[in-house]
């Protein structure tokens, strides 16, 4: 009997091993099996960098109400020449994989192939005339008409790979400012460039160009008449306290001049949240006119008092008085004007 319950004991044991085999060289199995070869881990592409460059040919139609301006110039994209020559092999356009992301109206845009594959040392690139309309969210009109006005182009990955390219790997973007530049004819009525650069930005590049506004326009557009409507209300005071009614007559006057020539002006911005440096010479010029018009109205009504008494030997003194309290008021008006003119300056 013990034997028998020996061999029972050996038989069930030579299953169990059996059986530990089968799970462990099963499908299954974590463990390889003989004569199958390991499949090699999984790597996920890497990413794949695209230069950018850009030259800008032109910079027109600028908008300072839309804030948008129009530029022509050409685009060019490269990457190492082993993955261009498979993208263009299996019908990819670099184009496809980035787009302007600042870029309005782009039914009314140009953006075509103006060149074959260039050999470019280890890279491979294309050419691309753009002629488009964009947006500059950048813009800070509170030194207008004197700040500087900075207009960006913006260009980020936007990859559309089509099925053909299997596992499409990451693209990033990266500036080449040395194959870049920005033409003599982009300055811009009112306008003069001052610098350009092209880097990079999150997820992009961008080329940023800086104006600054043409003095002697800014100043014939919008100062000059301002200035000429002023000097005549400074200069009002110098009319003798007897001209009461011609004196009283120049500050409506003054004060309509006003009124049309901001709305004008106005009418070539957006809608501010801020005042603005010419926003600012408006409303001190409106503060001045008033103080002059009450001190105008004060003056006939002691003149008349004065002349209603019949006392004469009172209206020398009291015309010497409104002479100085008037030159004072100059004086004042003058000063802040220039207090004015100095935060101009700290706005540019």
């Amino acid at each position: 009997m013990r034997g028998v319950g020996g061999r029972r004991l050996a038989t069930l044991a030579c299953l169990g091993l059996l059986l530990i085999l089968a799970l462990l060289t099963g499908p299954g199995s974590a463990l390889p099996r003989a004569g199958v070869p390991t499949p090699p881990p999984v790597v996920k592409p890497s990413g794949v960098t695209i230069r950018v460059a850009m030259a800008v040919d032109n910079v027109y139609r600028f908008s300072s109400k839309e804030k948008t301006f129009s530029v022509e110039g050409t685009l060019r994209l490269s990457a190492p020449a082993a993955v261009m020559g498979r993208w263009l092999a299996a019908g990819v356009d670099p184009l496809s994989l980035v787009r302007f992301q600042n870029l309005v109206e782009p039914w009314d845009s140009l953006l075509e192939a103006s060149s074959g594959p260039l050999r470019l040392g280890a890279d491979l690139g294309r050419d691309y005339r753009f002629n488009g309309n964009f947006y500059s969210d950048e813009i800070d009109y509170r030194g207008y008409p004197f700040g500087t006005l900075p207009l960006q182009i913006r260009l980020v990955a936007d990859p559309s790979f089509p099925a053909a390219i299997a596992d499409p790997p990451r693209i990033r973007l990266e500036a080449d400012s040395a194959a870049s530049g920005v033409s003599r004819r982009s300055n811009m009525n009112g306008y003069r460039l001052r610098s350009w650069r092209l880097f990079p930005r999150r997820g992009g590049v961008e080329m940023e160009l800086l104006y600054d506004p043409i003095g002697w326009a800014a100043l014939v557009k919008w100062l000059l008449p301002l200035t000429i409507t002023m000097v005549v209300m400074l200069l009002t005071p110098n009319l003798r306290a007897s001209f009461s009614s011609e004196r009283l007559a120049i500050p409506p006057v003054i004060l309509l001049t006003l009124v049309f020539m901001q709305q004008a002006y106005r009418d070539s911005l957006p809608s501010l949240p801020y005042l603005t440096v010419l926003d600012g010479l408006y409303a001190f010029s409106y503060l001045v006119t008033l103080v002059f018009f009450c001190e105008f109205i004060w003056c006939a009504n002691r003149l008349d008092r004065v002349a209603s008494l019949d006392d004469g030997p009172e209206r020398p003194p009291l015309e010497r008085r409104i002479e100085r309290l008037e030159l004072g008021l100059q004086l004042a008006s003058l000063a802040g004007y220039g207090v004015l003119l100095l935060w101009a300056l700290g706005q540019r």
